[in-house]
C-alpha cells in the first residue's frame, strides 16, 4: 500500500509539471492508427466493432505487460518507475481542473469565444449553445463526469490490478469517445467500445459519485442520485451528474418526480462561472479524500509491519 500511495503522489507530481502529454506524438500516432482501423473494419456489424476493439487495444495491453514482465527481471525500482509513467500517460487531473477554470475565466470576461474553446477541450465536441449559462453548465456536467474517466478510474483501476488495467480503461474511454453508438455511423460498429467503457466505469462512477456526495450534501447528493440517475441514457452518466449537481445544490430533485419527459436537467435557472468553480473545488475535495484515506491506510499498514 506505501509503494503504491508513493506511485500516485509521484504520478500526480508529474501531471502537475507535465500536463499537456496528449499532443506527444506516440498519442496522436495511436490515435490516428486507431482512426485508420475503424475506416477499414468498420462496414456496420458488432461482430466487426468487436474485432476493431480487440486490434487496438490487444497490442497495448501485451506491450505494456511485456515491458512491465521484462523490467520485473531486471529491477524493482524500474518497474515502480514504469508503474509511475503509465499512470502519469493516463492521469488528466490538472489539465482537466485547468481548462474548466479558464472557461470561468473567459466566461467572468466576458470571452464567449474563448470560452466555448475551452468547454470543447473538456467535452471532446461540439458545442453549439454559447450563451454564458449554457456553456457554465456544459463545463460543469463534463467536470462531473470526466473527473471520473480521467481521474478516479485510472487511480481506481491502478489500485486494484495495476498499470494493465489502468491503460485499459483509459482506451476503452478513447474508444468510446471516437466509436461510441450515438450517431447512425456507429449504432453497431461502436456497441462493442461503448460496452466495455461502460463495465469498465461502472464502479468508479459510483465511487466517485458517492464521493460527491461525501464532500458536498450528502443528503442531497443520494436524494437526487435516486430520483434523477434515469434521466440520462448512460449508464455511468447518470449517477456521476444526479449526484454531483445534488451535492453543489445545483438541482431540485423534486421537479423531476413527476416528469414524462426524459432528458430534463434539473439545473437553476442560470448557471455561472462561480458554479464552474465550486465544481472544480468539488473535484479537488474528492481527490484530497480519498488521498487522505490512503494515506491512513499506508499508516496503518507501518504500523502493523513494524508494531
Amino acid at each position: 500500500m506505501v509503494h503504491t500511495l508513493i506511485i500516485i503522489l509521484l504520478a500526480m507530481t508529474l501531471d502537475r509539471v507535465f500536463p499537456e502529454r496528449g499532443r506527444m506524438p506516440p498519442f496522436v500516432w495511436y490515435e490516428d492508427w486507431v482512426r485508420s482501423v475503424e475506416q477499414r473494419l468498420n462496414a456496420g456489424t458488432r461482430a466487426q466493432g468487436v474485432m476493431a476493439v480487440t486490434v487496438v487495444v490487444g497490442p497495448a495491453l501485451l506491450g505494456v505487460a511485456l515491458i512491465r514482465y521484462i523490467l520485473a527481471h531486471l529491477s524493482q525500482p524500474l518497474v515502480y518507475a514504469f508503474d509511475v509513467f503509465v499512470l502519469y500517460l493516463c492521469l488528466d487531473l490538472y489539465r482537466l481542473t485547468r481548462t474548466a477554470v479558464a472557461v470561468a475565466e473567459s466566461l467572468d470576461a466576458g470571452d464567449l469565444l474563448t470560452a466555448t474553446s475551452h468547454a470543447e477541450e473538456i467535452t471532446c465536441k461540439t458545442v453549439n449553445d454559447v450563451s454564458e449559462s449554457a456553456l457554465a453548465q456544459t463545463t460543469i456536467e463534463a467536470v462531473l463526469k470526466r473527473t471520473n474517466v480521467l481521474i478516479m478510474g485510472p487511480l481506481f483501476w491502478f489500485v486494484v490490478l495495476g498499470p494493465v488495467a489502468v491503460v485499459l480503461a483509459r482506451l476503452a474511454a478513447m474508444l468510446d469517445r471516437l466509436w461510441g453508438h450515438r450517431n447512425p455511423e456507429y449504432q453497431e460498429f461502436g456497441w462493442a467500445a461503448a460496452r466495455l467503457n461502460d463495465i469498465l466505469g461502472w464502479v468508479p462512477a459510483r465511487i466517485t459519485a458517492l464521493s460527491y456526495g461525501i464532500m458536498g450534501s450528502f443528503e442531497d447528493a443520494l436524494h437526487c442520485w435516486r430520483r434523477q440517475a434515469g434521466m440520462w441514457s448512460d449508464i455511468n452518466s447518470g449517477p456521476l451528474l444526479a449526484s454531483g449537481l445534488g451535492a453543489m445544490h445545483m438541482s431540485n430533485c423534486e421537479e423531476t418526480e413527476d416528469e414524462d419527459v426524459p432528458g430534463v436537467r434539473a439545473l437553476p435557472a442560470v448557471a455561472n462561472a462561480g458554479d464552474i468553480r465550486r465544481v472544480v473545488a468539488l473535484v479537488w475535495r474528492v481527490l484530497l479524500f480519498w488521498l487522505a484515506v490512503a494515506v491512513l491506510m499506508a499508516g496503518a499498514h507501518l504500523f502493523g509491519v513494524f508494531g
